[in-house]
């Protein structure tokens, strides 16, 4: 197995930005605002002081820019066309650390591998602690936050959505909500994501085709060897394990998942088991299983050319109509118009 240890250090040492945003963790306590680090960008991180960035000229620039960012991601989330080389579908880079990286959603698939230290995870009001191995799927269109804790190095790696769909993972689960596996200490695995960033990094012949090839290697053998330790990771909170054991089973069974099916699963009355869910869930049963169907029909508007009514029937829609409000009534548009303008965004 390679050595990679100098791949590590070279990790380990603070980027210009990470500078800028160490010194202004030492300084204020607080990490670079997601404002301060796209005016770096733009200008040059190497040539702006903590005091620079901070005054009010700087800081107008900081809030239009972040306006603009906004009005572009804000609603769609950050796009392969400007988030991802144009000429790759794999790619992979290092979580920046000491600075703030606002929750959003993205039109591809992301991974995240804790190399060293720890990474906090929020998923809407949901906050989990991903220790040293943890390996997290996360996929179209959850809204999440990754935050690097202090030096910790965490690798994050995008994959094209289409792309991803023709890797034909054997096993994989369907991705409503993020995944994370805990591998701990793997060399195997960490072997093959310094490779894809060495891969990355300089270029080598025939790199695309070696990341592809790695990228599913490498969840693939994080399936074959920690499927055990699966967790979905979910935007409610889920103070109760018996209730995570619960919502566990719908997500595999969502399609044609009942109350009664799920009490009769796990011996509870439907009228107690229904209580006990909206109390601790903060939402109903119906209300879950529906935004799993949702959440799968977004997947499949955007990787699939079917009609609505075989969309319904892969997810357990009955009624058309039904998943059309359902559907608008959740993301704001019908599922036509966001095929529409899905496909425009490809084109």
């Amino acid at each position: 197995m390679a050595n990679y240890n100098h791949l590590i250090r070279e990790l380990s040492r603070l980027d210009p930005y990470e500078k800028a945003g160490f010194d202004s963790f030492r300084r204020t306590g607080t990490m670079l605002r997601h404002g301060q680090y796209l005016y770096l960008v733009m200008h040059g991180a190497d040539r702006h002081t903590l005091e620079a960035i901070n005054d009010p000229p700087a800081l107008r620039e900081q809030g239009q820019i972040v306006a603009s960012f906004h009005e572009k991601y804000g609603n769609t989330g950050l796009t392969e066309a400007d988030f991802m080389p144009s000429d790759m579908n794999v790619a992979i880079e290092k979580l920046l650390r000491y600075i703030e990286i606002p929750a959003h959603s993205h039109e591809f698939i992301e991974c995240a591998y804790v190399l060293r230290g720890s990474c906090i995870h929020r998923i809407g009001e949901n906050e989990v602690i991903q220790q040293e191995g943890s390996f997290i799927l996360i996929p179209v269109p959850t809204r999440h936050q990754l935050i690097a804790v202090g030096d910790s190095l965490c690798l994050t790696m995008k994959i094209r959505l289409s792309h991803f769909v023709k890797m034909s993972i054997p096993h994989l689960p369907s991705m409503i909500y993020p995944i994370s596996f805990q591998c701990g200490e793997d060399p195997a695995a960490e072997s093959m994501l310094l490779f894809l960033y060495e891969q990355q990094k300089h270029g080598f012949p025939y790199r695309n085709e070696l990341m592809e090839s790695t990228a599913a290697a490498l969840i693939t053998y994080i399936l074959q060897r920690y499927m055990d330790t699966m967790q979905p990771l979910y935007s409610i909170a889920l103070r109760d394990k018996r209730l995570l054991d619960m919502v566990n089973y719908m997500y595999n069974h969502y399609r044609t998942i009942t109350l009664h099916d799920l009490a009769e699963e796990f011996h509870y009355n439907t009228s107690y088991l229904s209580r006990m869910f909206q109390e601790q869930a903060g939402r109903s049963f119906s209300e879950t299983v529906k935004d799993f169907k949702l959440r799968k029909a977004v997947e499949l508007l955007k990787t699939k050319n079917w009609k609505l009514d075989q969309i319904c029937d892969e997810i357990g829609y009955s009624d058309t109509r039904q998943f059309i409000r359902s559907f608008k009534q959740m993301f704001g548009v019908t599922p036509d118009r966001f095929r529409k303008v899905e496909q425009q965004t490809v084109h």
